[in-house]
């Protein structure tokens, strides 16, 4: 498949619709030029003639022109939109390790800067359907002038096309990898935001990661960008200067080889300096071509697909009720990296049983959130079994009914200014009252699924994303060190008298936590050591 395949879906009868009227512009324009060739040798008595053939032919450059651009403006902003939103709904069904891996400036780069390159070019089609008319209709009237001459031309041009080629080959491969580089450039930027108060606080720190890191990635970027630029513009200036000296061999050499009259070289002079503009943008659209197919590659290397119909939206099936998780011998490994042997875990055989209160402690890094991820469905297992209700979870329809008994906070969660995957006459009324239990009523309301603020401490903020996963009301609560965040009075609250309130609901809690003083408060601890249960 090919680039224009996305443009047909998202185009349609308006892209046939534009190249129509962008070839009528491009026609009445060529013919302007003819009609301006044949006033300089009428006589005044045809002048008014001519001048109402102008005025024709110069409403038709208009009309066609302004609907070649109005019939695709439409049709560039709903594919922005929808392939935007195509690759968003592949991207939300990659595996969670994927995503992961590909990190957010890859995927941000891929939806937001590719996507928008590709409706650009979709609204730089007409242009081009119109220079291209005009360079028939100027070549069209170069052949009915003097076929050598013409001959002549289509020479000089395919030659002007293949000096423009060569180095814009190169240019496509500088800007490959100009493209990895802003990449990386991006990545920093994002971890410079997140780490915003680890850079405030170390001005050692701070200068290691501009001078060492961010400023060579940055300078890689400039002079990536630089030589792609070079090359593009030699190439382009090279081609353009070609097309020139065309003029100059019909000024002084084809007229010492072909008869032509004053009327007849005038005219194929004026085709020959009429066609240059058309002809030099035209080139330039070899050169967005390959760049778009570039870029529709790099969305591709992602796992997405910008050729692939959006994906039907799924209507979730009702969570079964949950009666207990197994894990049975199960293992995960990461990637190796840099030749070395990835982190793995397990195996982990335990089970969780509805209405149980387990917490999992380790250290920093023994495998806690691994673990997390199995128990829910975002990681498949490398080996072993998954058992939800005595059945085996064995494929991406199994983990998603798994997922569907989990509501989650992870530690890296974002929070959204909405509780999402609820109805607004089921969230406003639970959602207030949610939030005056966990001691935010008088800071945050819940109109109909919009919090009023979430400008809030972290504390809060995580106790807004409880809030969230409390509303879907699945069956298992899990949360990732969520207590850490919040103050001494908040965190005894939560054990001593929130925990036996959810427990008394029905929830089955999976807490990770460092907080030894309240263990007395869960069922079960599991310790996580170096990937596997203390005591397994």
């Amino acid at each position: 498949m090919n680039v224009g395949s996305i443009l047909l879906r998202y185009a349609g009868w308006r892209l046939g619709l534009s190249a129509l009227c962008g070839l009528a512009g491009g026609a009445a324009l060529a013919g302007l030029m003819r009609l301006a060739h044949r006033t300089l040798t009428l006589p005044a008595p045809d002048l008014p003639a001519a001048a109402a053939q102008f005025a024709a032919l110069l409403l038709v450059y208009f009309a066609g022109t302004f609907f070649a651009e109005h019939a695709v403006s439409d049709a560039a902003e709903r594919l922005q939109l929808g392939l935007r939103r195509s690759l968003l709904q592949q991207m939300l069904r990659l595996p969670l390790r994927r995503l992961e891996q590909l990190g957010p400036a890859r995927l941000f780069t891929a939806l937001a800067e590719d996507v928008k390159a590709i409706a650009d070019y979709l609204c730089y089609l007409p242009d081009a359907v119109i220079d291209l008319a005009i360079a028939l209709g100027c070549f069209a009237y170069m052949a009915w002038l003097s076929p050598q001459v013409f001959l002549f031309n289509v020479g000089f041009v395919a030659l002007a096309a293949l000096c423009y080629a060569l180095p814009e080959r190169r240019a496509q491969r500088t800007g490959r990898a100009a493209a990895l580089a802003r990449e990386r450039h991006a990545a920093q930027i994002h971890y410079a935001v997140e780490a915003a108060r680890l850079l405030l606080l170390s001005p050692g720190r701070r200068d290691d990661f501009g001078t060492r890191h961010f400023a060579p990635v940055g300078d890689e970027v400039r002079l990536l960008n630089r030589s792609y630029r070079l090359l593009h513009l030699f190439a382009e200036r090279f081609a353009e200067a070609l097309v020139l000296a065309n003029v100059g061999c019909l000024l002084f050499v084809l007229p010492r080889l072909v008869a032509l009259t004053p009327a007849t070289a005038t005219g194929l002079l004026l085709a020959a300096v009429f066609v240059r503009a058309p002809l030099k943008s035209l080139l330039k659209v070899f050169s967005r071509t390959r760049e778009i197919r570039v870029r529709v590659g790099r969305i591709g290397e992602a796992g997405l697909d910008v050729f692939a119909p959006p994906p039907a939206t799924a209507v979730p099936a009702p969570a079964e009720p949950f009666r207990e998780l197994a894990l049975d011998a199960v293992t995960f490994h990461f990637e190796s990296d840099h030749g070395q042997p990835g982190f793995g875990v397990g195996p982990f055989s335990l089970t969780l049983r509805a209405g149980e209160v387990v917490f999992v402690v380790g250290g920093n890094g023994a495998g806690k959130t691994t673990l997390a991820k199995l128990l829910c469905g975002l990681y498949p297992p490398e080996s072993g079994r998954v058992l939800l209700n005595g059945a085996a979870v064995g494929d991406e329809a199994g983990r998603a009914r798994l997922r569907a008994q989990f509501g989650a906070v992870f530690t890296e969660d974002p929070l959204f200014g909405h509780v999402l995957g609820v109805a607004p006459e089921r969230a406003e009324a639970p959602g207030n009252a949610l939030l005056a239990e966990l001691q935010l009523g008088d800071k945050v309301r819940l109109a109909g699924t919009e919090f009023s603020t979430t400008d809030l401490s972290q504390g809060q903020r995580r106790r807004l994303l409880l809030v969230a996963a409390l509303l879907e009301d699945r069956p298992v609560l899990l949360l990732d060190e969520w207590t850490a965040d919040q103050d001494p009075h908040f965190r005894a609250f939560f054990y001593e008298e929130l925990l036996p309130v959810l427990r008394a609901r029905g929830k089955t809690i999976v807490l990770i936590t460092h907080d030894d003083r309240y263990f007395r408060h869960a069922d079960r601890v599991l310790k996580i050591e170096a990937g596997r249960l203390a005591g397994a």
